[in-house]
């Protein structure tokens, strides 16, 4: 299991809702006297000044970071190895910002309130050709049940749960150059002990090996209320979203209640398995890749013949 990625747990069948495992480089990194210096703020749309809702605001490539409110606050933990690196604030269909962080801590010092506004861009849709071929309906990715010895987790100790927020999990999906109509989105919680939980799907493009750039034009956001495990299907068909070739279905958690660190969230895994899955350690880190494993995570799609 050295090889594996840290997110991805082994837990017994009969121990019922699991609380996550961790690995051993996180509980080292918590044995640390580190200094950590807070950074708290508001995201704002730059020509209205109205918060923005889920915004990701992280360390760049590390794996610090956490996701706006719904007021667009956010309060993020630094550590002192941290702090002569970037912060990079981003949301769709806005442009992002890096920051450095020591200016920002200057900024919190003085203000005691620090303000980010970003600006907004237009989002360019790839044109798409309809015409009157026959479409056939497809499933593809993966189907790790709720019963699973294994498990992706969203909810990583010693981690403050607010920092977990922006923790992502995902699947390439082998569409090929066919032109495909993305329909519906099919997941598995294995374990969820909160009464709501909020989600962000993403669909990447790859660059080498690795997910690229979001084609959502707008958050897709899915709320799970009242603890509710097990097999979840989201609805896409209102996104508009088609693809001719290869990409990356991901679940991106963004918010939930109550935040207590004692709670688990995980989605289900498989090992071994049969696809090529993805895992971000927060909003703005690199993405980690695990070959011939499987994941709970599917989507049914409209397939030109």
């Amino acid at each position: 299991m050295k090889q594996l990625i840290p997110s991805l747990l082994l837990a017994s069948a009969l121990a019922g809702p699991s609380l996550p495992a961790y690995s051993g480089t996180i509980i080292h990194r918590s044995q640390q006297q580190v200094q950590t210096a807070a950074i708290t703020g508001i995201v704002l749309e730059s020509s209205t000044q109205k918060p923005i809702a889920y915004a990701s605001v992280g360390v760049l490539d590390e794996s610090t970071g956490t996701i706006s409110n719904e007021e667009g606050a956010f309060s993020l933990s630094i550590p002192a190895a941290h702090r002569s690196k970037k912060i990079r604030i981003s949301a769709i269909g806005y442009e992002p910002q890096n920051l450095e962080i020591e200016q920002l801590l200057v900024t919190v010092a003085e203000r005691k309130k620090l303000e980010i506004s970003l600006v907004s861009k237009p989002v360019q849709l790839a044109e798409v050709k309809v015409d009157g071929k026959h479409w056939k309906k497809k499933e593809l990715g993966g189907n790790a049940g709720p019963f699973t010895l294994l498990h992706n987790t969203f909810t990583i100790m010693p981690k403050p749960i607010q920092e977990n927020l922006g923790r992502e999990h995902g699947i390439l999906i082998p569409n090929g150059p066919k032109q495909s109509f993305l329909s519906k989105l099919n997941f598995c919680l294995s374990s969820n002990q909160f009464e709501e939980v909020k989600f962000r799907v993403n669909i990447y493009t790859l660059h080498d090996g690795k997910p690229s750039q979001n084609i959502a034009s707008q958050d897709i956001i899915i709320s799970v209320k009242d603890k509710k495990r097990g097999w979840i299907q989201a609805d896409l068909e209102p996104y508009n979203l088609y693809m001719k070739q290869d990409f990356v279905l991901s679940l991106e958690w963004i918010a939930g209640s109550p935040l207590d660190s004692s709670k688990s969230l995980t989605l289900a895994a498989a090992l071994p398995g049969f696809h090529t899955i993805y895992h971000k350690d927060a909003s703005q880190a690199k993405w980690d890749k695990m070959s011939a494993a499987g994941m709970g995570m599917n989507v049914v799609l409209q397939q030109e013949n």
